[in-house]
């Protein structure tokens, strides 16, 4: 006779029916149900859409980037630090960005905007206006996950921001640079 080396557990559906607002089953979707929803996240959907609407003049959709400072923090300190740096190798600028969202995470934010400004004089600007969900955001390896990629665009706008706004005139950020 076989001996019995563990015991099932009390049966979880019997809990869980307790709580009627409580999921029983995971829900999944297919990986194209979530391309077909992310296209929507986008601001430069497909060039060939023909139903879409035209977004001239419509500034509706875009998502600001301003981070608190708090807002940073927790963005920077979910970054990996990747060996690779798939979110560095991807950046036209050649920013080294896994060093000043560490600089941020360490709360060295006019270390990070050094960063920022020395190896892109438009720092500032770029942070704004790039497009990181198609650059350095889109190779970021957390794009997958549920929380999604890190804000590289806000976290270099925060920084830059921080770094002009308290720290420095004009002329003290050209000495920087």
């Amino acid at each position: 006779m076989a001996r019995v080396l563990s015991r099932d557990p009390v049966d979880i559906e019997n809990i869980l029916a307790l709580n009627p607002r409580k999921q029983t089953h995971a829900t999944l979707h297919s990986t194209a149900a979530k391309k077909l929803v992310k296209k929507h996240w986008k601001r430069n959907s497909d060039k060939n859409c023909s139903n879409c609407e035209k977004l001239e003049n419509n500034f509706d959709d875009i998502k600001h980037t301003t981070l608190s400072e708090r807002g940073a923090l927790r963005e920077a300190m979910r970054c990996l630090k990747c060996a690779d740096a798939p979110c560095q190798k991807s950046c036209p600028t050649n920013l080294d960005i896994k060093s000043f969202i560490t600089s941020i995470a360490n709360k060295n934010y006019y270390g990070a905007a050094k960063m920022i400004l020395s190896d892109n004089p438009l720092g500032l600007t770029c942070g704004m206006v790039c497009p990181t969900s198609d650059l350095c955001v889109g190779g970021c390896n957390l794009y997958g996950t549920e929380e999604g990629p890190i804000n590289i665009g806000g976290l270099q706008q925060f920084a830059t921001e921080i770094h002009s706004d308290c720290c420095c005139s004009k002329k003290e950020l050209e000495k920087t640079i």
